[in-house]
């Protein structure tokens, strides 16, 4: 069945759906490689130049159409006024049979959104920490006279390394300073916002059209990602028209409710961040900033690799006897071992989010399944090369901790259809190896 696509502002039909796949050339320069992520309005795509092989991200609307279009030019425009820490940089762009593209510095790592997604809640000093870089990347843009005007998760992305980095994404639906007049609340491109944005992550003015707009619209935007990274929900769910009722006539579970451990000047922040009333918030983003580095507990690193939530104890046990029965164990005993050689074979489930890297550098994002003081068995999308130095980036089992080991992979098999590598410890930490010990000497012991 074919569906009539029609204009949701004049009744006329929607372009068509470009035609995009792998190998497709944009403007002679670009070589598509794959679809990394789709939105409403626009695909990005890991691409490659031509000529000098350099790895981009590349964004095309999904339609050929004047409000696609207008979308990606003032994205465009938008991004060659800021620029700085935390603000994706924008290499380049173009068009592509009148089509305007936008190349970007191809990210590494997930968003904010996905760490959400993968762990129900962050802690308190992540939550804390990924408000502040987020406030910190607004208040350069409204230096420049920039309005973000969509703060969530899903637009937050955080690159990891010794000290992980944010990244502020997608300004299409941005308001710049010197706009003219059909571009402010109730232009063109607002009232798509109305219709295609996120309704639960909208500043109140924004939702209810209540007059124009300014910083503390994004105020707000950086309260909701505080609020649901702490809390795993958003102040306020539902659709378009339930959330228009709920900001109209109620206020949202206070933080300390929600969650007990939550420092009582990290909450007050998110009160007032989130004030019905803009006038009520802080009035600039600095003085938010300046807020949040007062009430936060220290933030740490962001772990881009933290345990998710552990299985129900039949999964745990069910795959531990499974692995335990039909696999390879990733240290074979030999007929004659000593006793701790036999405690370094013993084996638990440990299922949490880790990092492979190879020898050439490579890396292999992934996930452990089993732990024992002398290696692990690590699941990715490839398999690794039996005889491999490897590293493993994880964290630690009681502690949360992460470490990184250097080992070596024994043997490769089959995982519900996923690559699995065991791979035995050939440099370990004596506290991190410790700690291993205490977890599966817990989790083996017999009832």
């Amino acid at each position: 069945m074919q569906v009539n696509l029609r204009d949701p502002d004049n009744g006329t039909p929607a372009p068509p759906p470009l035609s995009i796949d792998a190998r497709s050339r944009v403007d002679g320069r670009y070589v598509i490689k794959r679809l990394l992520a789709s939105g409403g309005i626009a695909d990005v795509y890991a691409a490659e130049h031509c000529y000098t092989r350099r790895a981009v991200a590349l964004k095309l609307p999904r339609r050929a159409g004047p409000q696609e279009r207008a979308r990606l030019m003032r994205e465009m425009d938008v991004l060659s006024r800021v620029r700085g820490p935390g603000i994706v940089e924008l290499w380049d762009g173009g068009e592509r049979d009148g089509v305007p593209y936008l190349v970007f510095e191809l990210l590494e790592g997930r968003t904010v959104e996905g760490l959400i997604t993968a762990r129900g809640r962050l802690s308190v000093g992540e939550s804390a920490r990924i408000a502040i870089e987020t406030a910190r990347a607004l208040a350069r843009c409204h230096a420049a006279g920039i309005l973000h005007r969509d703060v969530k998760p899903a637009n937050l992305f955080v690159t990891p390394g010794e000290e992980p980095q944010m990244r502020l994404l997608d300004f299409g639906i941005a308001k710049m300073s010197d706009d003219s007049p059909e571009q402010h609340l109730g232009g063109k491109l607002t009232r798509e916002h109305a219709l295609l944005g996120t309704p639960e992550y909208m500043a109140p003015e924004a939702l209810l059209a209540e007059g124009e707009v300014d910083g503390r619209v994004d105020v707000y935007g950086v309260g909701v990602v505080l609020y649901e990274c702490l809390t795993g929900t958003v102040p306020f769910e539902g659709t378009y028209a339930e959330v228009l009722m709920k900001v109209s006539s109620s206020e949202p579970v206070p933080v300390l409710e929600a969650r007990s451990d939550v420092p009582p000047e990290l909450a007050r922040v998110v009160t007032r961040a989130l004030a019905r009333a803009k006038a009520d918030r802080y009035p600039t983003m600095d003085e938010l900033v300046g807020a949040l580095l007062a009430a936060a507990p220290n933030p740490p690193h962001i772990d881009l690799f933290g345990r998710l939530p552990a299985p129900p104890e039949a999964l745990v046990r069910a795959a531990s006897a499974a692995t335990m029965a039909d696999s390879p164990g990733a240290f074979q005993p030999r007929e004659q071992v000593d006793w701790q050689t036999r405690r370094k074979q013993q084996r638990a489930p440990y299922i949490t989010l880790a990092r492979l890297t190879l020898a050439n550098g490579a890396r292999i994002d992934g996930r452990l399944e089993e732990v024992s003081e002398g290696g692990l068995q690590f699941v990715g999308d490839r398999a690794v090369p039996l005889g491999e130095s490897v590293k493993v980036r994880f964290a630690l089992p009681a502690s949360g901790q992460m470490t990184e080991v250097s080992a070596t992979s024994r043997w490769n098999r089959t995982v519900r259809g996923s690559n699995a590598t065991g791979v035995q410890f050939t440099e370990i930490s004596e506290t991190a190896q410790q700690e291993i010990g205490k977890y599966v000497a817990i989790v083996s012991a017999p009832d």
